[in-house]
């Protein structure tokens, strides 16, 4: 049972003894370095720690090479949040502007139920572990319905 655990998360690109490590030749992942979800929205993945870190710092090796900075420096946390929270990576549109109504959605994007809200940015945080799963993930769930609760 473990081989078979370690050999979905190799394929599925997340490195069971790193963490999700997906190929991206311009975001090398660090050996024996972890990129999971580290401060208020999570950031993950070698390539979002590797292109906050170009934006940030200017050099991208700097969150690569040492990805628990974020955990370490409250200040650099929030700044990640707000950085994920604000910037679009293509193909998705930013947090921020799906739900202020700045992102217009393709009309493949319609075809598919993404519109613009607080729905679709689910999407764009967490894509297929969140999205599209019949029936609804009890996490994915429980974000919608703790939404509607603030709403009121």
């Amino acid at each position: 049972v473990c081989a078979v655990a370690r050999q979905f998360y190799r394929s599925s690109g997340i490195n069971a003894e790193y963490g999700y490590c997906a190929v991206v030749p311009e975001y090398p992942c660090v050996a024996g370095k972890g990129y999971h979800g580290r401060g208020p929205i999570q950031l993950s993945y070698n390539y979002n720690y590797g292109l906050f870190s170009k934006q940030y710092f200017g050099d991208k090796m700097i969150l690569l090479n040492d990805p628990d900075k974020i955990k370490k420096d409250g200040e650099l946390a929030c700044i990640s949040a707000l950085w994920f929270w604000m910037t679009p990576q293509s193909p998705k549109p930013s947090c921020h502007d799906a739900l202020v109504g700045n992102w217009k959605p393709t009309e493949k994007d319609l075809k598919c139920g993404r519109k613009p809200g607080f729905g679709v940015t689910i999407n764009i945080v967490n894509g297929g572990v969140e999205c599209n799963h019949k029936p609804m993930k009890s996490k994915t769930f429980h974000r919608v319905e703790t939404y509607k609760l603030f709403c009121k």
